[in-house]
């Protein structure tokens, strides 16, 4: 009887030890959860809520305009930020001194920005280098984005992947898009 009462022990601690490495490595290499930490995309995302984010989105497949990603900070590195893409390789981004953006000459209608902060950083028209994105904010008046910092454009390898799920709190459960 006792040596069951042991080899019960070692696999109850095998089957912890396995969990620990699968959960590591799921965080590691595929999913990571990230918690919000700012209002500055309200009010897709709020302050507080925990998204879920694909980190080999980009491994196989292209950043794409109106993707919500999770990044090294370009002037914190040991901060995350998410943001929206705006403007990927090729296109010519502007922001009006209005808070509206122009994407190669066309006025674009973003229903997902915060009405009740607009921005009011301009940003003249530029093209985005290759290997690099323009990102928003969803709350363009609380935002510190690709307009406040040294060089606008994020390296496409800063991005840690592409938020896709909003898992809490629990009302607030959604896909993002």
């Amino acid at each position: 009887m006792p040596r069951s009462i042991v080899r019960s022990f070692f696999e109850v601690i095998g089957i912890f030890f396995g969990a620990i490495i699968v959960a590591w490595v799921l965080q590691a290499y595929l999913v990571k959860p990230f918690q919000i930490p700012s209002e500055s995309m309200v009010p897709t995302i709020n302050i507080g809520d925990r998204v879920l984010v694909n980190r080999l989105a980009y491994r196989y497949g292209e950043v794409k305009r109106g993707d919500v990603i999770v990044f090294k900070a370009p002037m914190e590195p040991d901060v995350d930020y998410v943001k929206r893409v705006i403007a990927v390789a090729g296109d010519r981004v502007e922001v009006t001194p209005r808070g509206a953006v122009v994407l190669n000459g066309e006025l674009q209608v973003e229903n997902y920005t915060n009405p009740d902060s607009p921005s009011l950083q301009p940003f003249t028209e530029q093209t985005v280098p290759e290997g690099n994105v323009f990102v928003m904010g969803d709350n363009r008046g609380d935002s510190k984005d690709s307009r406040f910092w040294t060089s606008p454009w994020l390296p496409v390898n800063d991005i840690i992947g592409k938020a896709f799920f909003t898992y809490w709190p629990p009302g607030r459960m959604d896909m993002l898009i």
